[in-house]
C-alpha cells in the first residue's frame, strides 16, 4: 500500500483533518473553511481509485490517464456545484470550488499519480 503513504497524500490527510477539528471547534478561517476541502477533495479521492486500481491489478507503474482525472474533476463539480444546492440549503454553488476540485486534480496528476519504483510495485 505505498500509495497510500505518498508524502503529498499524507499532508492531504493530515490538513483535511486539521481542518475539520478546526470546524468542529467553531474556529472559521474563511478561505480554509470556502475552499481547503475541495481542494483536497480529488487528491484523496484519487489516490484511493489510485491504490484501488494497483491492488486489484497488481501493477503499481499503472497511473490513472488524465482523463480519469478530468472526469473526477468535472463530475465532482457537476454534481456539487449544480446538483446539489438546489435540493439542500447547506450547499451553495460557487464556481471557485470549481476552481479548486481543478487544482487538486492537478496536484494529484502531477505529484501522486506517479509509477511505483519497482523495489515494490503492489499498490
Amino acid at each position: 500500500m505505498r500509495t497510500l503513504r505518498h508524502p503529498v497524500y499524507l499532508i492531504c490527510v493530515l490538513l483535511f483533518m486539521v481542518n475539520q477539528a478546526l470546524e468542529l471547534a467553531h474556529v472559521f478561517i474563511p478561505l480554509l473553511f470556502s475552499y481547503l476541502d475541495d481542494l483536497l477533495a480529488m487528491p484523496m479521492v484519487l489516490t484511493l481509485i489510485l491504490a484501488a486500481e494497483r491492488a486489484y491489478f497488481r501493477n503499481g507503474s499503472f497511473v490513472l490517464p488524465w482523463t480519469w482525472v478530468a472526469g473526477a474533476v468535472a463530475a465532482f463539480a457537476f454534481f456539487f456545484e449544480l446538483v446539489l444546492p438546489p435540493f439542500s440549503p447547506k450547499h451553495t454553488a460557487d464556481w471557485l470550488d470549481a476552481v479548486a476540485y481543478t487544482c487538486g486534480g492537478a496536484l494529484f496528476f502531477f505529484t501522486i499519480n506517479q509509477p511505483l519504483r519497482t523495489r515494490d510495485t503492489h499498490s
